[in-house]
C-alpha cells in the first residue's frame, strides 16, 4: 500500500505544499479543522488527485503517512506533530520544501520589525541591478509551486519569520540578514531565548554574508556563530564594514573607506526605523555585488509597502496613516516616533502575544494628542493610560469605531496613525486584512464627509 504524505492546513502554504507534492508523484491528503466557503473556494484548485478532508481530524492522523507538512499555523510542537514524530515521520514545512529545492541563489531577512519593507527593497535593489529576481517567503505568494520558473543564476529573496525558520533544517542563504530581535510570539515560543535563537539559526547557516543589525546587542553578538564574512548596518559609530549615516548620507563603509549613496533626505519612507531598513537593503546589496548608482535609483522610486506606514489619506489638513503591520511593541513604537513635529491621534489595541505593553503605553502618553482603543486589548489599554494620567481617550469596540471616532477628534496638522501594537486575530483575519478594513473605513469618510458640528 502507498503511503500518503499529508498536509496540514488549506491556506497558502498548504496548498503550495499540496499542490507541489501531488505534481511529484505522491498521493496527497490534505486535512484542516475548518469547513469555511472560502477554504473550498481554495481547494478547488488543487487536482482531483488531492484527497481533502475538512472540518476536524484526529491527533493520530499522520502515524501512518509517508511525510508530513504542516502550515505555518500549525505550531511545531502540535501533538499531531509530536506523534508523528514518536512514531518516524518526517515533519517538513512548505519552506523546508523550498531550501530543499531551490536551485537560485537565496537571500533570506528575518527579524522581529522590518522584514517585509526590507525584503521587498532588497529585491527592488537587485531588479535594478539587473539580476533576475523571485520575491516570497512570508510576503506575497507562496515560493514552493514557483520554482520551475527559477534558474540557478538567479536570486531567491525570502522574508522568513521565526515560524518558518524554525521548521528548517538547514535554513542555506547566500546572504541572511538579521534586522533586530525583541521580545515577540512568546506564547508560541515560549521564551525570549529560543525566539532569538530561531532567527540566530539563519546566521549559523548562512553560506557567503551575514547581515546583522549593528545597533541591537542581540544581533550584533550573532558575529560569532556566523561561518562567513559579516557585514553590519546601523546608525551607531563603530561600523567599518557595511552601511551605516554620515551626516546627511546614507554611506557603504569597507575596510574603513566610505563611500556616499545618497542623501537621506531622498528616502521617501516615513521614520527612523525605515533608515534603518534602508541600510539594511543597502548592506545586503553590496553582499550581492550591487553597485551604488542602481542601489540610489531603487530606494529613490521605492513606495511605502501595503499596511506598513501607509499613506490612505491626505486631506484637509489631515494625513491617514495604515501601519497594520504594527502587531507589536515595538514596532507601534517606531510607528509613534516617525512623526516629529505632527500631533498623533493614535488607533490601537487588539490581541496581546504575552509582552508587557508598558513602553507603548509610555510611548502614546508621551506622543499622542489622543488615542482611540478598541478591540480585545482595549481595556488593557485604557488602564494603563490612565495609570499614567492620560486622559485624552476614547474606548470604541471595533475599528471600524474607531476610524469614525478618531474622524471626529482628527483637526489640521494631526496624523492619524493605526498602529495597533497588537495582533490582528481579535476582529480580523491577520493584519492585512485589518489594513484593508481600516482602508476602507477611511475612504468611506472622504466619500461621506463627517460633521465637525
Amino acid at each position: 500500500m502507498t503511503r500518503s504524505v499529508l498536509v496540514i492546513g488549506a491556506g497558502r502554504s498548504g496548498l503550495a505544499c499540496a499542490l507541489t507534492l501531488s505534481r511529484e508523484g505522491h498521493h496527497v491528503v490534505l486535512v484542516d479543522r475548518s469547513d469555511t466557503l472560502a477554504i473550498r473556494e481554495r481547494i478547488a484548485l488543487l487536482p482531483a488527485t488531492v484527497d481533502v478532508r475538512l472540518g476536524g481530524y484526529p491527533d493520530d492522523v499522520a502515524v501512518d503517512a509517508l511525510m508530513v507538512c504542516p502550515s505555518p499555523g500549525v505550531p511545531w510542537d502540535a501533538p499531531e506533530l509530536e506523534i508523528a514524530r514518536a512514531h518516524g515521520v518526517p515533519v517538513r514545512s512548505e519552506m523546508d520544501l523550498v531550501f530543499e529545492r531551490c536551485r537560485a541563489r537565496i537571500c533570506g531577512v528575518t527579524g522581529t520589525n522590518g522584514k517585509t519593507t526590507t525584503t521587498a527593497l532588497v529585491a527592488a535593489i537587485l531588479e535594478r541591478g539587473g539580476e533576475r529576481v523571485h520575491l516570497g517567503g512570508n510576503i506575497g505568494v507562496t515560493m514552493l509551486d514557483r520554482l520551475d520558473a527559477v534558474s540557478d543564476t538567479d536570486w531567491v529573496v525570502l522574508e522568513l519569520s521565526s515560524f518558518q525558520i524554525e521548521s528548517v533544517r538547514e535554513p542555506r542563504c547566500a546572504i541572511a540578514c538579521v534586522l533586530n530581535v525583541t521580545p515577540d510570539h512568546l506564547d508560541r515560543h515560549g521564551d525570549f531565548a529560543a525566539y532569538a535563537e530561531t532567527k540566530r539559526r539563519l546566521v549559523r547557516s548562512a553560506l557567503d554574508d551575514a547581515v546583522l543589525g549593528f545597533d541591537d546587542p542581540i544581533t550584533r553578538d550573532m558575529a560569532a556563530v556566523a561561518s562567513c564574512r559579516v557585514r553590519y548596518f546601523g546608525l551607531e559609530p563603530g561600523i567599518t564594514d557595511g552601511a551605516t549615516r554620515s551626516g546627511d548620507e546614507v554611506v557603504i563603509d569597507e575596510a574603513g573607506v566610505a563611500t556616499p549613496v545618497l542623501p537621506v533626505g531622498d528616502i521617501p519612507l516615513f521614520g527612523v526605523h525605515n533608515l534603518q531598513n534602508v541600510l539594511a537593503a543597502v548592506a545586503v546589496a553590496r553582499a550581492a555585488g550591487v553597485a551604488t548608482p542602481p542601489i540610489a535609483g531603487a530606494i529613490r522610486e521605492f513606495h511605502a509597502v501595503p499596511h506598513r506606514l501607509q499613506t490612505v489619506r491626505d486631506q484637509d489638513g489631515v494625513l491617514w496613516v495604515n501601519d497594520s503591520k504594527a502587531t507589536n511593541v515595538e514596532s507601534a513604537v517606531a510607528a509613534l516616533r516617525s512623526f516629529p513635529g505632527r500631533t498623533i491621534v493614535w488607533i490601537g489595541g487588539g490581541k496581546g502575544a504575552g509582552t508587557s505593553i508598558e513602553p507603548l503605553a509610555d510611548e502614546v502618553a508621551a506622543r499622542a494628542r489622543w488615542a482611540v482603543l478598541n478591540g480585545a486589548s482595549a481595556g488593557e489599554l485604557d488602564g494603563a493610560l490612565e495609570l499614567r494620567g492620560f486622559a485624552d481617550r476614547t474606548v470604541v469596540p471595533t475599528l471600524g469605531d474607531a476610524v469614525a471616532a478618531a474622524a471626529q477628534l482628527a483637526r489640521p496638522g494631526d496624523v492619524v496613525l493605526l498602529a495597533p501594537g497588537y495582533k490582528s486575530f481579535d476582529q480580523f483575519r491577520d493584519f492585512e486584512d485589518r489594513g484593508r478594513t481600516f482602508a476602507e473605513a477611511v475612504a468611506h469618510l472622504s466619500a461621506h464627509p463627517v460633521s465637525k458640528g
